[in-house]
């Protein structure tokens, strides 16, 4: 397609072509060239590491070491560094709650450059901020819609998520007037590249599920 004709993402992602080379996308149209659908991806910018600064054995002066955390232009889905690959393995965690109709749908989450890239399904539809900056949503409107964000969020917390990225972007209007709830996939791998662990913690074994003897020794 001639209007994907820019930046190839994992050997398979084609983005627009951008007015220059030094304008990056943060949030994009782009083709699967494997599957021949659009899909929409989100880039989640990787920050600067500044290490601890270094003296030399000699007491000779201390010089920072810095350095980004990408892995250069080629695609990853396991990044050496831990800290990108706990971030990576937060929002593939997160993209992998069941198919629902009020959330999107991620596809793929891999590293590539200074990013950590989300693909999902490209839904036709409008931020919620978009839709507020040109008319207020009347009170049974309103209503529709947060019965909607409601019916997302109970999937979201069924599985042991709490999604702190609820905001006018990351609510969709659907052309159809539903309501859908993007973002958790992005949020997580920021929580953890701001130093937060945002996985669900593990459910408790059912004691009535675990064989005779099964629960531990004698006191």
């Amino acid at each position: 397609m001639e209007t994907y004709a820019g930046r190839l993402l994992a050997d398979r992602y084609r983005l627009p072509r951008t007015p220059s080379e030094a304008f990056e996308l943060v949030e994009s149209r782009a083709f699967d060239t494997a599957s021949g659908q659009e899909v929409l991806v989100r880039q989640v910018p990787l920050p600067e590491v500044v290490d601890a600064e270094v003296v030399d054995e000699d007491g000779g002066r201390a010089r920072p070491v810095g350095a980004r955390r990408g892995v250069g232009d080629r695609a990853t889905r396991s990044p050496e560094d831990p800290v990108v690959r706990r971030a990576l393995e937060a929002a593939a965690a997160a993209g992998q709650l069941p198919d629902h109709p009020r959330l999107d749908q991620v596809f793929d989450v891999f590293v590539q450059g200074d990013g950590l890239w989300i693909v999902s399904e490209l839904v036709p539809a409008r931020p919620l901020a978009a839709v507020l900056a040109e008319a207020r949503l009347g009170p049974y409107r309103a209503a529709e819609v947060a019965a909607d964000l409601l019916a997302a969020l109970r999937i979201v917390h069924a599985h042991g998520w709490t999604h702190r990225n609820v905001t006018t972007r990351t609510v969709l209007i659907c052309e159809d007037g539903r309501a859908l709830l993007t973002g958790l996939a992005s949020g997580a791998a920021e929580e953890v590249l701001c130093g937060y662990d945002p996985l669900p913690a593990p459910a408790a074994p059912d004691r009535q599920s675990l064989p005779p003897g099964g629960g531990g020794g004698q006191a």
